[in-house]
């Protein structure tokens, strides 16, 4: 016989609960460099525009355009700055028990939970100016999917390792209960039930 009994919201446990770890906060400076220069390329290509334009007296009628052009670098730039200062500290994960949870969002804001039992496999990987920064990201992969649906950026190397030798570890059913002599560090990973 089915039975699917309802479950009062009061018994649900609270989200204020989780215990969220912040990134590294060199992911900030990280993130501020990435952005200054994808903003100094698209200086770059503004400058070679605004040169073309000047010397080609058929293009002379859309030189209106390049004043706009280069306000909008130079708020690009400072949005290159600002930006990251703002969103990164909003960013967090923990890493409970069945499952692990990331969120982010300024304005639209989302917690996003994996649960173990549904992990085909999780990785560690960084871009050159994550390794400039000694950061990497975590990619956990579910089963039906094709990309990754768990992405944490902005991880010391160390702890990204840790954090996917830990999710691999619960994929394979193995204890990963800490030693005790690893205590300490486990704390600082955030390995929290």
């Amino acid at each position: 016989m089915f039975v699917n009994p309802e479950i009062p919201i009061d018994a649900l446990p609270s989200a204020d609960a989780v215990e969220w770890h912040p990134l590294d906060p060199r992911f900030v400076r990280c993130r501020q460099a990435r952005n200054i220069v994808r903003t100094l390329i698209l200086f770059a290509i503004v400058g070679i525009a605004h040169a073309v334009v000047a010397n080609v007296p058929k293009l002379g009628d859309i030189g209106w355009l390049f004043p706009w052009l280069w306000a909008l670098a130079v708020v690009r730039f400072a949005w290159a700055v600002f930006w990251p200062v703002v969103d990164i500290p909003r960013r967090g994960y923990a890493v409970r028990d069945k499952d692990i949870l990331y969120k982010a969002g300024v304005f639209w804001r989302s917690v996003t939970a994996v649960p173990y039992n549904r992990v085909q496999h999780a990785e560690t990987g960084n871009a050159p100016m994550e390794r400039r920064f000694g950061l990497a990201r975590l990619t956990v992969f579910t089963a039906g999917t094709t990309g990754g649906d768990l992405r944490i950026e902005g991880l010391d190397e160390t702890t990204a390792e840790r954090l996917r030798v830990f999710v691999v570890g619960k994929v394979r059913g193995e204890d990963s209960e800490a030693p005790a002599a690893d205590a300490e560090e486990t704390a600082g990973v955030g390995l929290s039930a």
